[in-house]
């Protein structure tokens, strides 16, 4: 088994970083999208569905008999 030289593992790991370190940057980026897209259009629409749901829930209730 050949070993390898302190050099080619120090380089190793540090090329592993870098990698791993654009790897989270993309994966941060795109959940913080997500998370925009939801703070921007998302919770709205549940507020309008919630009260659109709610005025037409008061508008056809019919009495008991």
């Amino acid at each position: 088994m050949k070993s390898r030289s302190n050099f080619i593992n120090i380089l190793i790991i540090i090329v592993g970083l870098v990698l791993a370190s654009l790897l989270l940057n993309i994966l941060l980026s795109l959940a913080s999208g997500v998370l925009y897209l939801v703070f921007k259009f998302g919770i709205p629409l549940l507020i309008i569905g919630g009260v659109i749901y709610w005025l037409t829930n008061k508008r056809h209730k019919r009495p008991r008999r």
